[in-house]
């Protein structure tokens, strides 16, 4: 195995502290400085070219949006009328094929009476009954 050489560290005095000296600004410095602030314009003039882009986008289809959700609106309320008279068919529906109802509803839809059944004659509240004061006068 090969050995390592210990590490020795020089040790640091802090009883000179450096000095800091005044940086002077150098051409390479500018340069890298005009560089960064081209950049950052460029990139600056791009985003708000692409703000104004989008905004202008999005202002020209709000109408077009609009008029899309009103029309969604009317055929929403469409489907929902026309579920409701889906409802009553099939309730019919099945009303009218239901063997269990088939005197009933060929009552209704003709003017037979099941012969069974007495008919009641309903008169006006204008006819004369018995015990009113005009009983016995004919008119």
């Amino acid at each position: 195995m090969q050995g390592t050489k210990p590490v020795t560290f020089s040790p640091v005095s802090h009883s000179n502290p450096t000095q800091l000296k005044p940086r002077i600004f150098s051409k390479r410095i500018k340069s890298t400085y005009l560089g960064i602030t081209i950049e950052t314009t460029v990139k600056l003039f791009t985003n708000i070219v692409i703000s104004v882009c989008v905004t202008s986008a999005f202002l020209k289809l709000w109408p077009h949006y609009q008029s899309i959700q009103e029309k969604l609106q009317v055929i929403e309320s469409e489907i929902e009328a026309t579920t409701e008279r889906l409802d009553r068919e099939k309730a019919d529906f099945s009303r009218y094929f239901d063997p269990s109802q088939a005197k009933s509803i060929m009552q209704e839809q003709s003017n037979l009476v099941d012969r069974h059944q007495i008919p009641i004659i309903w008169l006006e509240d204008n006819v004369d009954t018995p015990g009113s004061k005009d009983a016995g006068i004919i008119k």
